[in-house]
Formats: C-alpha cells, sequence, structure tokens
C-alpha cells in the first residue's frame, strides 16, 4: 500500500501534558480515486498550513485516497474551503479527534525490528534482544527517527558498513530526532557522539531516549540549527558526520558540511527521494566532496560522501566518450 507521511512530522496526534491528553481537531479529505501525483501534492500543500501533522495513503486497496490533517486548534472550515477552491470540488471533513491515548498506541503498534547489526524495540517489548545484535529502545514520540523509514534504516546501514573498514573516533549526528543515530554509532564503535536538533522538542525526546539507552554520559545533545552551535563548531573536524534531514536543508549545509568533515572522513546524508540525488549530490561536489557509495530502500536513497581531493572512479561514475583523432 503506497502510504505517504509529511517528513519531520512523524509522531502521535495526541500528546500528554502532565495528566491531560491536549485536545485535536482532523481535517479529513477523502477521494474516491487514487489522484495523480502533482494532484496529490497541491492537496497536501493546501492543507497542510492548518495542522502540526498530514497524513496521505491510499485506501480502498488503492482505488481511492486519503489526506488527514491535525490540528491543535479547530481549523476554520471557510479558509480551509477557501485553500481547496482552487483545487476542484473537494467536500473535507472537520471533526474532534475522539479522546484517545494515541501515544500509546502507536507505541503498541510498532513490532521490534532489525537494520543490520541492530535491533530495535518499544517500550512495550518484553521479549529479549537477539544473540551479538545492539538493542535500542525507541518509542514512537514527538520526534523523528524509530529507524522504520527507509531513510533511518539506510543511514544505519550505511554506517554500519563503514565500521567494517574505518576506525570511527569522532562522530556529529546533525537533525538527531530521536537520536537514533547517534546512539547506533556510539553503541556500535564504542565512542562519544555529539548530536544536535534545531527542535527543542527533539532535544528533550533524544535526551530522555539516551537515559533508557543508558547512554546520556556518551551521547552528547544539544539545540543547535544545522551545524552553528558553538560546540560543533569548536569540536570539528569530525571523522563520520550523519544527517537525516530533508533535501532542501542538506544542500543549503552542504559548506558547513564541507568545512567540518574531516581529511579523510565520510559523511552519511539522508532525507532525500532518488530524484533528489542529484542536486543534492550537486551541492556537496561544489563544496569539495565526492560521492563514496550510495543505498537505496525503495524510493528513498542515502549518500555517502567523503572529501574530494581527487577524482576516482565509483560504479556511478561516467566515463566521457573517447575523442576522435582530429577532433576539436
Amino acid at each position: 500500500m503506497d502510504h505517504r507521511v509529511a517528513p519531520l512530522r512523524v509522531g502521535p496526534v495526541m500528546t500528554a501534558v502532565g495528566d491531560v491528553m491536549q485536545v485535536l481537531w482532523s481535517i479529513r479529505l477523502k477521494l474516491y480515486a487514487k489522484p495523480a501525483e502533482d494532484a496529490r501534492l497541491a492537496l497536501e500543500n493546501a492543507l497542510e498550513p492548518f495542522g502540526e501533522a498530514i497524513s496521505s495513503f491510499e485506501t480502498d486497496n488503492g482505488k481511492g485516497w486519503l489526506i488527514e490533517v491535525f490540528s491543535q486548534a479547530k481549523p476554520a472550515a471557510r479558509d480551509v474551503a477557501a485553500a481547496l477552491k482552487p483545487l476542484g470540488d473537494h467536500q473535507p471533513e472537520i471533526a474532534r479527534v475522539p479522546d484517545k491515548d494515541w501515544l500509546a498506541e502507536s507505541r503498541r503498534g510498532l513490532p521490534e525490528f532489525k537494520a543490520g547489526p541492530f535491533f530495535f524495540y518499544g517500550s512495550h517489548f518484553k521479549g529479549n534482544v537477539p544473540k551479538n545484535m545492539i538493542g535500542l529502545e525507541i518509542d514512537a514520540g514527538m520526534a523523528f527517527g524509530t529507524g522504520r523509514h527507509e531513510t533511518t534504516r539506510g543511514c544505519l546501514l550505511a554506517v554500519a558498513r563503514l565500521a567494517k573498514t574505518r576506525k570511527i573516533r569522532k562522530p556529529l549526528d546533525i537533525g538527531t530526532g530521536t537520536g537514533i543515530l547517534a546512539f547506533g554509532v556510539a553503541r556500535l564503535c564504542n565512542v562519544p557522539v555529539l548530536a544536535g536538533d534545531n527542535d527543542a522538542d527533539a532535544v528533550r525526546v533524544a535526551r530522555g531516549n539516551a537515559k533508557v539507552n543508558k547512554l546520556a554520559r556518551q551521547v552528547r545533545i544539544l539545540r543547535s540549527d544545522g551545524y552553528r552551535a558553538k560546540a560543533i563548531r569548536d569540536g570539528a573536524p569530525y571523522d563520520l558526520v550523519t544527517a537525516n534531514i530533508l533535501a532542501n536543508p542538506l544542500i543549503e549545509l552542504a559548506p558547513d558540511l564541507a568545512r567540518v568533515l574531516a581529511k579523510d572522513g565520510r559523511a552519511v546524508l539522508s532525507g532525500l527521494l532518488r530524484e533528489q540525488e542529484k542536486d543534492v549530490l550537486a551541492a556537496h561536489v561544489a563544496a569539495g566532496l565526492a560521492l563514496d557509495f550510495r543505498i537505496r530502500l525503495g524510493d528513498w536513497s542515502v549518500l555517502v560522501l567523503r572529501k574530494g581531493k581527487t577524482k576516482r572512479l565509483t560504479r556511478s561514475t561516467v566515463l566521457p566518450k573517447p575523442r576522435r583523432r582530429g577532433a576539436a
């Protein structure tokens, strides 16, 4: 089933503040035929400003589609109708979300799973971590990264591949979310890790997860807009940088990454679709980096980069056609 959730907005649709559950509202737009991608994106973009979370997925065995937005404030029906009017005759439903502990529900619905040498599970898991695997407890929450998305899983596989041939001593994780990549690197490589995120909720969640996994002393988590935090700048260079964010932020941060990456370091980047590889890679090549290898999982891509002092052939290299003698 095709199922899309807005990046960096993965989490519960109802959160607890103290012992009081916040009231949420939803906008449900049901389509009785699967829309073309451009039409779907236009509808999602029109509705997204009305809430804090959005989901978009197939229904009726692929025959229909449902777009749903969740908001802490009741959306104004007139404003929603006005936003959708240029896109056709649509009848969205606006209703209060029934009282339910969605966080607990989402946790119970997340089964444990493996990614390379890592084994992830939620707080509801009562079994044992498989032998010779690195167990990490990560619950669904306000921050992105339970390991189940292709981008997170791909980053973990890339890190595991690098660790087989390289001694990682000084890693950095940008856009840490739940802290999952930082924790994976810390456990796999047995090194201290510095991690940053520009969202206060993500920092809080990641610090809590570090305590749960007994990594609070090994993983330092701070609030940082990209690489701007003083501790991150002062700690450079890093021999491994992981950043599972989005394509546009990756492009914008390419020069900063090049400045903090060690001479023989590697950067593991994701949060981008296959069709965004070219733009993301071009920005980093312009900053002095080069492609080492890539991992593709479904529609998503992971790029592993290195400092690009000299060109070398990789599987992705396209050789120029040889010139004929006498050609200009």
